[in-house]
């Protein structure tokens, strides 16, 4: 079998000829996979040519056809060979997989796009409600000793969003040896416990239940978002890098924002608790940090997507660090990492679009996001290809200067470790 592809971005097409059997239906499910990362979201599969189609191949174009209605897309399948029709008709999918043969709909059309300042991608606009500017809650760390710790019960119904260090259950429970890196989104909130399992455990608001967790230290913000934004690297680009997205979110008229950002990954570079600040002496020996964190070695999660609660701000302030050595903003951002699954273009509804990978996609872990600057030739952020991004704006953030020492910063022994973080 022989597949040609033709076009790039959005509309793309693929000429197949030969026989799309079990053998080859693989790789026909390959470059199709291809397609809609690359961001295709109408293709054309012309079958002109294909002596020979088994069920396998069939397959293959039912879940590709199924796939592409979910992200709003279209799949053609144009000028099928007779014997291929033949199959069709005895199959009895003729009128499923052929309805869109001779059809003039096009994607749906969407708003102009504005280059970005540096040329690297595109972006648009939805607005969607006008939103009175928020405030942020913190949980600093505590730093009562250790008998006397008390560490509050944070509920994250839908309309709250937040990240930072926690535990479900209470601290009678053993929420106090479990402490991990947590964030929540629509009403699903989800944590890393610190122990040797490490592995990602999540609450949904369902009804009169609304999830839950003992906060060590953590942001949190009723945020009704005022708009979403979609950007999507140049195809010359590899990716967007953190810094650039959220220079994106924040825009010129806002000096703070909450963000809450779903996107396809590059990669991602970040890191996550490996033993609850609660346990032992804390300090700041590169042993000790080393024993406390997992760090990601290189970039990691690559063509992932991935939830992301932070807050970004045009002024140092609590718990927020540069992001990145040469950014004028700062922020702190964490990352629910999932399975890949393509966004579907035009608008995005964040609560069920969320919702949905949780109940249908695997959820590698949570990601507290850093700058690695560890490597002198260069420094390395999490870059993603294309995404939706929700934005609230905040009232002014309790500034720092340089000498007010503020909140401690919860998750400081992140920053030293890799020269600085989010």
């Amino acid at each position: 079998m022989e597949c040609i592809r033709k076009g790039s971005g959005k509309v793309q097409g693929l000429d197949v000829s030969g026989k799309l059997d079990a053998y080859w239906s693989d790789a026909l499910s390959n470059e199709l996979e291809s397609c809609v990362h690359d961001g295709a979201v109408d293709i054309t599969l012309n079958l002109s040519q294909v002596s020979f189609i088994s069920s396998a191949g069939l397959r293959v174009l039912i879940v590709y056809l199924k796939q592409m209605r979910a992200i709003n897309g279209i799949l053609r399948i144009t000028e099928p060979s007779q014997k291929v029709r033949d199959i069709f008709d005895l199959s009895g999918l003729s009128e499923l997989l052929l309805q869109a043969e001779e059809s003039k709909d096009t994607v749906e059309d969407l708003p102009p796009a504005r280059m970005l300042d540096d040329g690297s991608g595109s972006y648009y606009t939805f607005e969607l409600v006008n939103d009175e500017a928020g405030e942020l809650s913190y949980t600093p760390e505590p730093d009562a000793p250790a008998h006397q710790r008390r560490f509050p019960q944070l509920s994250f119904p839908s309309s709250r969003f937040g990240f930072g260090i926690g535990a479900f259950g209470d601290v009678e429970s053993g929420a106090r040896t479990q402490f991990g890196e947590f964030l929540s989104a629509a009403g699903i909130t989800v944590c890393v416990p610190s122990d040797e399992r490490a592995h990602p455990d999540y609450m949904i608001e369902d009804g009169v239940f609304v999830p839950s967790l003992s906060v060590y230290s953590g942001i949190a913000a009723d945020a009704v978002f005022a708009r979403e934004l979609r950007f999507e690297a140049a195809q010359h680009v590899r990716g967007l890098p953190l810094s650039a997205v959220a220079r994106l979110a924040i825009g010129e008229e806002h000096s703070a924002a909450a963000v809450l950002m779903i996107a396809e990954t590059v990669a991602l570079i970040g890191t996550t608790l490996k033993i609850s600040p609660e346990e032992g002496l804390r300090t700041f020996s590169v042993e000790d940090i080393r024993g406390r964190y997992s760090f990601t070695t290189e970039p990691s999660y690559q063509h992932c997507v991935c939830v992301v609660s932070g807050v970004v701000s045009r002024h140092p302030a609590p718990y927020l660090r540069p992001l990145h050595p040469e950014a004028e903003l700062h922020g702190h951002a964490h990352a629910a990492v999932f399975s890949y699954r393509p966004l579907p273009a035009g608008q995005i509804d964040p609560h069920s679009f969320i919702r949905s990978l949780y109940d249908e996609e695997r959820i590698h872990t949570v990601l507290h996001l850093l700058y690695d600057d560890r490597n002198t030739l260069s420094s390395v952020e999490s870059e993603f290809v294309r995404g939706s991004i929700f934005v609230h704006p905040l009232r002014d953030l309790q500034v720092l200067s340089d000498t007010e020492p503020g909140p401690q910063d919860a998750e400081q022994t992140d920053a030293t470790a890799s020269g600085s973080g989010v």
